[in-house]
């Protein structure tokens, strides 16, 4: 390689202001594609800027472009953390962002492979470990954001979720981006990093990649199709269930006032729920109160599950014998006895609880309360006379493998009982809600979401919505459930099959790459 061409090299390598710029994009493109704007099918091609200023860099400028990506993207979609404050804000997104960081190096490390299917398959793998990671870190787990769940009312293609999970679908999304990107790569004019080889070849190859993705991607949709002719078709008997949505404003300093208005809502709304009806299910926090301190009302709510003949799950607080505070579902019999109890076990940090409150004093000003819930002791199942309930609260609903210890514990129905008061009026009610579609193809579960604002629905084994209350309105969502006992193929499996395959094509894509300096830039 020539004096000059080396220098051209360089240089092409350098992080500039266009592949900024790029990443800059993909950002926006991807945040387009959730709520409030929700232009799901976007995401074939959001990220195909942020992919390709990727095959212009070296790893560590890899690093840097992910994390300028991860970083807006999470600001842009999670604005509505500014509750807690600026700074906390702002500190959220950098943590979140340094998962695209790892992503953005990971891919970066593929550019010297000529194949194009094995650069494409490598960047898709680097994208798909980084999800996982994210939503894999315990207590600051976090899967919102993640791309499965832009396909939330694409049902033929939601089916794909239940052999490989979200994270699965993720990867065939951000296979046909990074294959996009390879065709890009292959015709765009100009001076560009390009693998070594002929640069014909090299575009041929990359459009067969591309048609080989669409295939697989059509066959997963038409197979999707056909696997939804069973939705509906069931063996065990119908139990009718509702959800209760109160919509009920709640000062930021709770009140008494706040409380009798909440539980009034509840108690009224439950009133017109049909007889038949089996099981009724409140929303977390739906009377935000410590309901083991106030008989009064505790009396009211069992009278309602006797009148009504029903199972009643019911959301409040719970004070403990030690003064601790629990986030507590009551799950009360149709006679009117306390049954038992399911208290939260993962906790939202800084919105349930301060991590390393003590040690770290100044953490303290970033929470949304002042003090602390305790974390429950274990996931349980409720029986309701013949069928197992699992049960979760809010924030826990967004790890896959939560719901699947839950079905492997023999839970036969989901309930989900989430409160987004804190984020009423933001996008976050409409991003939550539409990841329990995700959790019933994963499961082949039938899920009874119950939310104090929206969206309360109903949803079948199949993703589909088939009874809800809208957004910020009261009101109650019934329908028939049947109890399932098989589980999915997903949740037989796990993740792992999944996160070996990324990590074997992304190493046979690194260890494919010539042990030699990077190739000089190509004419297009």
């Amino acid at each position: 390689m020539s004096q000059a061409l080396r220098r051209l090299s360089t240089a092409t390598y350098r992080l500039t202001w266009w592949k900024l710029a790029l990443a800059l994009l993909a950002a926006l493109l991807l945040y387009l594609c959730f709520p409030p704007a929700d232009l799901g099918p976007l995401v074939w091609l959001a990220l195909v800027p942020f992919f390709f200023s990727l095959t212009q860099v070296r790893p560590a400028a890899g690093a840097l472009l992910g994390l300028v990506f991860g970083t807006c993207f999470i600001l842009l979609y999670a604005s509505y953390m500014l509750t807690y404050g600026v700074v906390g804000c702002v500190a959220i997104a950098l943590f979140q962002g340094a998962f695209f960081a790892l992503a953005g190096a990971a891919a970066a490390a593929c550019n010297r492979c000529s194949d194009p299917l094995l650069r494409a398959l490598g960047m898709a793998g680097a994208w798909t470990l980084a999800e996982f990671l994210r939503g894999s870190i315990g207590g600051l787990g976090f899967t919102l954001g993640d791309l499965g769940y832009t396909q939330h009312d694409q049902l033929p293609l939601l089916q794909t979720a239940s052999i490989v999970g979200h994270y699965g679908l993720g990867f065939v999304i951000a296979l046909l981006n990074s294959a996009l990107t390879q065709a890009v790569l292959g015709v765009v004019p100009g001076v560009f990093l390009r693998p070594a080889g002929d640069p014909k070849a090299f575009a041929q190859r990359a459009a067969r990649t591309v048609v080989s993705v669409y295939i697989v991607l059509f066959l997963l949709y038409f197979w999707g199709a056909a696997v939804m002719r069973a939705d509906g078709t069931e063996e065990t008997p119908p139990i009718s269930v509702a959800a209760v949505q109160g919509s009920v404003p709640v000062e930021e300093q709770v009140t008494a006032l706040d409380v009798k208005r909440s539980l009034d809502a509840y108690l009224q709304l439950s009133r017109t729920i049909p007889d038949e009806t089996r099981l009724i299910v409140w929303p977390e926090t739906a009377v935000p109160a410590a309901l083991n301190m106030t008989p009064g009302m505790m009396a009211q709510i069992r009278e309602t599950a006797v009148k009504k003949d029903a199972y009643l799950l019911a959301g409040g607080a719970e004070r403990g014998e030690s003064g601790e505070t629990f986030n507590t579902l009551y799950f009360i019999s149709p006679e009117g006895q306390d049954l038992d109890l399911y208290r939260k076990v993962l906790l939202v940090p800084f919105g349930e609880y301060v991590p390393q409150r003590e040690r770290f004093p100044f953490l303290a000003k970033f929470a949304v309360r002042k003090f602390d819930f305790s974390p429950g002791d274990a996931h349980k199942i409720l029986p309701a006379g013949d069928l197992r309930i699992g049960p979760l609260i809010c924030f826990e609903a967004l790890f896959p493998h939560v719901v699947r210890n839950l079905t492997r514990m023999g839970a036969q129905v989901l309930v989900f009982a989430t409160s987004d008061e804190w984020a009423a009026g933001t996008p976050e009610v409409a991003q939550h809600s539409y990841t329990a579609p995700l959790r019933a193809v994963e499961s082949r579960r039938y899920v009874i979401r119950a939310a104090t604002w929206g969206i309360s629905s109903i949803i079948s084994p199949y993703g589909r919505v088939i009874a809800d209350v809208p957004l910020y309105h009261p009101g109650v969502a019934w329908a028939d459930v049947h109890a399932r006992d098989q589980l999915s193929t997903y949740h037989r499996i796990g993740d792992l099959p999944l996160v070996v395959f990324c990590f074997a094509v992304w190493l046979a894509t690194v260890l494919a790459c010539p042990r030699t300096k990077a190739p000089a830039p190509k004419e297009g």
